[in-house]
């Protein structure tokens, strides 16, 4: 007679280890789950490339890089009517009021029963995005809300030629403290920012433009009763020489240098965050600086953004006088250093000349900038205190 053998239907082990509790399938589903989670992140990074390709390769071949704009205090600044100083009131009657688009003029009041609003156009910037939008494809990336964003949007591109629907918000990256070009469709090197908080971009700081921020409202600008706001003083930024104006013709050096005639065989290796670096360097190349200390609020001198612009610009950056320095960066000629300055023959500019320099990828007449005319152009002190210690 022959013996048959009983085989088990799980192995040995499997058994032992289902009759001393542990569960093999669910170790086993548990690995399935993260090999396709694995795998569907890979097939989503290969997306993102092949997008990412295919944008670099169709701006290129019409010639565009990618332009980042952020909203409140570098296009625009907007605060609520309750806000407003009684010097300011007068700006409910100047205001358009819209609901929804944009309009003609720069000052627009909402009439929202939860959250009456006023915004303020920077100068300029109508022409500054119908003049990018030849050379970028644009983007606005800001930490408001997505319903605010898309409504004051609007008042510079009502008809929606210039963003479309590339407008970035805080409620597209919830937890997110600081911008990224994460959200960005392109290559990175390809790409130019323009803020005036570079603190929010610490992975991208070869692709900034830092810009001086706009506070034209009392509520944003003041900090005492001796500073006036822009509205207040019933002025306002320059429109055909100032921010927006000079930043884009830093914009179209690089845009020009980028597409080069005898470059453009290498246009996929191109780097604009190389050619913003390039131009800049020559721009105070051979130039030694003597900053005073008298406005650097006991500050060291690498956390003031005019030192920070003079460096990236080539210049010497220095707190001691000498025959070396060639041009003293002061807002006060009632100074011993000013006084040395003029005895030795040296030039003498407020740091205007810095940020405008800065801006324009160009070095700037020094005339245009003298100390004396300072407080013509802007209240300096009110403009060094801003850049250092921005209040978003």
């Amino acid at each position: 007679m022959k013996l048959r053998l009983r085989v088990p239907s799980k192995p040995e082990n499997s058994l032992v280890r289902e009759h001393s509790g542990t569960n093999s399938d669910s170790d086993s589903d548990s690995h399935q789950q993260n090999i396709k989670r694995r795998k569907l992140d890979e097939y989503r990074n290969d997306v993102i490339k092949l997008e990412r390709d295919w944008k670099t390769h169709h701006l290129l071949r019409n010639k565009k890089l990618i332009l980042v704009l952020d909203l409140d205090l570098t296009l625009m600044e907007s605060t609520a009517i309750e806000n407003l100083s009684s010097q300011e009131k007068y700006l409910l009657e100047e205001a358009e009021v819209v609901e929804q688009g944009g309009g003609k003029g720069t000052l627009f009041a909402y009439q929202d029963k939860k959250f009456p609003l006023l915004v303020k156009l920077r100068p300029f910037v109508k022409q500054f995005l119908k003049a990018a939008n030849d050379m970028f494809e644009m983007y606005i990336y800001t930490n408001a809300n997505r319903i605010y964003a898309l409504r004051v949007a609007r008042l510079p591109d009502p008809d929606g030629d210039y963003f479309a629907s590339r407008i970035i918000t805080r409620d597209e990256r919830p937890g997110c403290e600081k911008k990224s070009l994460d959200e960005v469709v392109g290559q990175e090197n390809m790409v130019l920012i323009v803020d005036d908080n570079r603190d929010m971009w610490p992975n991208h700081q070869e692709n900034l433009i830092n810009i001086h921020a706009y506070r034209y409202f009392s509520s944003r600008s003041a900090r005492d009763d001796n500073c006036m706001s822009f509205a207040e003083r019933k002025i306002d930024e320059n429109e055909t020489n100032g921010m927006l104006a000079r930043i884009l013709e830093g914009l179209q050096r690089v845009h020009r240098q980028f597409f080069h005639p005898e470059l453009e065989v290498n246009l996929a290796h191109g780097d604009a965050r190389l050619i913003l670096k390039m131009i800049r360097l020559k721009v105070l190349a051979g130039c030694v600086l003597f900053f005073s200390t008298s406005w650097f609020m006991g500050y060291s001198p690498e956390e003031v953004p005019f030192w920070i612009m003079a460096k990236e610009l080539g210049a010497m950056c220095s707190l001691e006088l000498g025959t070396a320095v060639t041009l003293m960066v002061i807002v006060d000629m009632e100074t011993k250093e000013a006084n040395w300055a003029e005895q030795k023959k040296k030039f003498l500019v407020n740091p205007g000349w810095i940020e405008a320099s800065y801006h324009s990828c160009q070095r700037e007449p020094e005339d245009n900038f003298t100390v004396h005319e300072a407080l013509l152009r802007y209240v300096f002190l009110e403009a060094i205190f801003l850049l250092c210690f921005p209040l978003n």
